[in-house]
């Protein structure tokens, strides 16, 4: 009986051992579990990590990469301006438009850089023949000069506005300012104010304060008036207020009163019209001393008059031309009825 109580005794302490083994082995064995879990996790969430470092620097750099790009690029173009600004005439303060449509040879519609905004320009110190004025027939190379600036200045085409001193705008909310366009024969920037005058097709005239580019304008004037282009081919048509209609038509008997209205003059004048760049219509002052007669000096700037004079300051003339009587007489001039008695 004590042998029998020994043998239960022993066999309930095996049982007890053998089950805290188990115990002891499912405890490590959710603990390894656990800890792969935990390990998992942990290189799950670096590599995600890193991933995701990797990622946010590779776009990081991407952009940087893109910033610097477009920086570059920004400042290639900033360097082509300011390479323009420096290697031609075209101010540097000249505001960046681009040509929407001409309405007539001296008011142009363009769309401003940046804003986008689409705005109407009256270029200062110029006037053309009226050719689409309200109430107003189409006046004598008025057509010309509408034509000459379309072709000159076509839709889409990059130009440049200068504003002077003084208001930006006049009560119509017209920008006023002079007119830069690139002329692709001479590779250069033009001022398109001083470009028409010189074709003849428009006269310098001037109702504002502006008139920064004044003497340029009136030399342009000067060479056309010399050459009578255009609108100075006709004596008394230009006016020191605009163009008198009646002295051109006067002048030019082959007008058909009969036609329409509408029709500016008849074609028949078409061989007073000029656009070409040839040099032998740009009259060189420098010639004067070599060709026979007397120095004379004709009227130039803004006057209409056809005389000419013994005296540059005769008058008190502006902007006198200097030429021998003979050139003159050739041009269409008369002597001064003062200074030839």
């Amino acid at each position: 009986m004590k042998f029998y109580k020994k043998d239960k005794l022993k066999s309930l302490l095996l049982a007890g051992v053998f089950s805290l083994s188990l115990l002891f082995s499912g405890c490590s064995s959710d603990i390894a579990n656990v800890g792969t879990l935990n390990n998992s996790n942990t290189t799950t969430s670096t590599d995600s990590t890193n991933n995701s470092n990797t990622e946010s620097s590779t776009n990081s750099t991407n952009n940087k990469n893109n910033a610097t790009k477009n920086d570059s690029t920004d400042n290639s173009n900033d360097k082509t301006t300011t390479n323009s600004l420096n290697n031609t005439n075209l101010p540097r303060d000249a505001s960046k438009a681009t040509i929407e449509r001409v309405v007539d040879g001296d008011t142009v519609k363009v769309r401003l850089k940046g804003s986008g905004e689409i705005v109407t320009l009256r270029l200062l110190l110029i006037d053309t023949p009226e050719s689409v004025k309200p109430g107003v027939d189409p006046q004598p190379y008025s057509k010309e000069a509408s034509n000459f600036a379309k072709q000159l200045l076509q839709s889409g085409d990059t130009v440049y506005l200068e504003y002077d001193n003084g208001d930006k705008t006049d009560k119509y909310g017209r920008h006023l300012c002079y007119l830069w366009y690139y002329d692709n024969k001479d590779n250069s920037w033009k001022m398109y104010n001083e470009t028409i005058v010189e074709k003849g097709l428009a006269r310098v005239g001037y109702v504002y304060s502006q008139r920064k580019h004044l003497n340029e304008l009136y030399k342009a004037q000067d060479k056309a008036k010399a050459n009578k282009l255009n609108i100075w081919s006709v004596n008394g048509y230009v006016t020191d207020r605009g163009f008198d209609v009646d002295a051109y038509y006067n002048k030019n008997t082959s007008y058909n009163n009969n036609s329409s209205k509408t029709n500016s003059y008849n074609n028949t004048t078409s061989n007073h019209y000029s656009y070409n760049n040839d040099s032998s219509q740009n009259y060189d002052s420098s010639q004067n001393d070599s060709d026979s007669g007397d120095v004379v000096y004709a009227n130039g700037g803004a006057s209409s008059s056809n005389k000419y004079h013994t005296s540059e300051h005769a008058h008190g003339m502006k902007g006198a031309i200097k030429m021998t009587e003979s050139q003159a007489k050739l041009k269409g001039y008369s002597p001064c009825g003062l200074c030839y008695k």
